[in-house]
């Protein structure tokens, strides 16, 4: 039986985000192609924590990459993430690297972790998106002011940098999702943490 690799995600958003912006960077022959990299879509984070343990179990595992949201704590899901890793007998940092994570697991099984957006502050995928678009786009402070202008009471959102980041997509020539808007260079894949997160990326399958 042959070997694989593996990234866990939590969302479809996820997914296609990093299937994006690989292309962006002439790496996407190596997402779901034979031996290459399989994106697993877990559809939450406590689903992809509790499948931790049994990833190092299946047959022909290599390489196993956890990509997650920090949310509000970044120390408390680092926690729980290298809990469940330590479980299943990684050696597991005691803290996240600046540039993401990547280590030993069982088996000779290498073992990558990022925490969304950059590995030090709380927040998720559309905080690390908020930092592709380019800094002088004149419509980005609009779609800010208007999201802030709507009143508490009113607000049916709890994630401010979420609603920015799809406020402002909404006002491109043809609105898109995350990962199209990567294609489409709405978004600018150029930028300082979308090198650092593909960096990781390169180190830990070896792309």
């Amino acid at each position: 039986m042959g070997t694989h690799s593996k990234l866990l995600v939590e969302g479809n958003d996820d997914k296609h985000v990093v299937t994006h912006l690989m292309k962006r960077y002439d790496l996407g022959e190596v997402i779901n192609s034979d031996g290459g990299i399989k994106i697993d879509v877990k559809g939450g984070f406590e689903t992809l924590r509790s499948s931790i343990y049994n990833e190092f179990n299946e047959p022909g595992c290599k390489i196993l990459g956890i990509l997650a949201d920090a949310n509000d704590s970044i120390d408390g899901r680092w926690k729980s993430i290298s809990d469940k890793l330590g479980e299943a007998n990684c050696q597991v940092p005691n803290e996240i690297g600046r540039f993401g994570s990547i280590f030993q697991g069982p088996r000779d099984i290498k073992v990558g972790v990022w925490l969304m957006p950059n590995n030090q502050e709380s927040g998720e995928l559309e905080d690390f998106v908020y930092k592709m678009i380019p800094k002088d786009d004149p419509v980005l402070p609009k779609a800010k002011d208007f999201i802030d202008s709507i009143p508490q009471k009113d607000r049916k959102f709890s994630k401010i940098k979420r609603a920015y980041v799809h406020a402002w997509l909404a006002t491109r020539k043809k609105p898109r999702p995350l990962g199209t808007a990567i294609d489409a260079q709405d978004l600018n894949a150029d930028v300082e943490i979308a090198e650092f997160f593909v960096s990781w990326l390169k180190d830990l399958f070896g792309i």
